[in-house]
């Protein structure tokens, strides 16, 4: 419990420096007379589960992981909006372009997100939000999509897990193999193959990593590696 308890304080300690770095880059931007012109867009790129569930970390499709901030100000966006569709930081990329006044190409356009500030209007996209994951030493990728209430997560050769996040939103009711949702799994199964092919997927993530194992001198020589080129913590060299 102890130790939970600095884990946390740690973790909140991170976001506070956080929060006052962005209150000085909101600063600034007042200062310099840009507030109003200005598009604003808090988000990241993952969460963690500091201990929820029992677990640590990032690598996990629970809503403390896998649910970001996605906080969205600046011209053409109303203030104090709450948005309940589910967004995605594929969605960043169609809103930077809309909010400097260029337009997608015919490429672009046929990319899965959507703008932001469309959606903060009250425009609701009808597509499939995804996330997936093949790292961390992890021994299958595994897929989630929000499909309405529902947030399904197919594991590659294993067992999927299933939320109604209306009805459980701390997700602690794991409908994956329960029988009276064979048809909410199967309609879920077949909104995720529409977006993506989790076999053929997870099969080249594999392929990827092996030639990369290889490619360092093999899974003895990665295990013996001091590092992977990750940021120091402070004082290490």
């Amino acid at each position: 419990d102890q130790r939970m308890r600095q884990a946390r304080a740690g973790y909140y300690g991170l976001t506070t420096f956080l929060d006052d770095n962005v209150g000085a880059v909101l600063g600034a931007l007042g200062e310099a007379g840009l507030s109003d012109e200005t598009t604003v867009i808090y988000t990241s790129d993952h969460g963690d589960m500091i201990g929820n569930h029992g677990l640590w970390a990032k690598s996990y499709m629970f809503e403390d992981s896998v649910g970001i901030p996605m906080i969205v100000s600046g011209p053409g966006v109303p203030a104090g909006q709450t948005v309940d569709a589910p967004v995605s930081l594929v969605d960043i990329y169609p809103t930077a372009v809309e909010g400097v006044g260029a337009t997608l190409n015919d490429h672009e356009q046929t990319l899965p997100g959507d703008s932001l500030v469309r959606m903060a209007g009250g425009y609701r996209p009808e597509r499939t939000v995804l996330s997936e994951y093949h790292d961390g030493g992890s021994i299958t990728g595994f897929f989630m999509i929000r499909h309405g209430q529902w947030k399904y997560i197919h594991y590659a050769g294993y067992d999927p897990q299933l939320f109604n996040l209306d009805a459980d939103p701390d997700e602690l009711s794991d409908l994956g193999t329960s029988p009276d949702h064979a048809d909410v799994r199967a309609e879920c199964e077949v909104a995720l193959r529409a977006v993506v092919d989790p076999d053929a997927v997870n099969a080249r993530a594999f392929a990827d990593q092996a030639d990369k194992i290889a490619a360092l001198g093999g899974e003895d020589a990665v295990r013996n590696m001091a590092t992977f080129g990750y940021t120091p913590v402070p004082g290490a060299t």
